[in-house]
């Protein structure tokens, strides 16, 4: 299913991951593999793009808590960014906007995790 990807690149050091299609099982367990190597390697800050995203259900939601918790017991930093409004509302009735800052655009995000090491 190519419509599901997460595509990275690396901007001043930190990896930012393009997660593309709808947030399921399927997309959820790539972005939690990709994150996991990160972690592996040392990575302590991850921002993920939800530009291509327009749907997360509710398995979607708990990948995304997965990483959110795994990156904190890491004491490693995570940022959202380009959120739907859709998204942006499903991740604030979880409480998963508790936990991570969200930004309208991609620089926004990656300037504040530029500054918090």
């Amino acid at each position: 299913m190519s419509y599901l990807t997460v595509d990275s690149r690396e901007v001043n050091g930190i990896p930012v991951l393009y997660v593309n299609g709808y947030l399921n099982s399927l997309l959820g367990e790539e972005i939690e593999r990709v994150i996991q190597n990160l972690v592996n390697d040392g990575g302590q800050r991850v921002l993920l793009n939800f530009a291509g995203t327009r749907l997360i259900n509710s398995i979607g939601i708990s990948f995304i808590i997965g990483v959110v918790e795994r990156m904190t017991e890491r004491n490693g930093m995570i940022a959202f960014c380009s959120l739907a409004p859709t998204n942006r509302e499903l991740f604030q009735i979880t409480g998963v906007t508790r936990y991570v800052k969200s930004f309208e655009t991609e620089d926004e995000a990656l300037a504040y995790l530029g500054r918090a090491f």
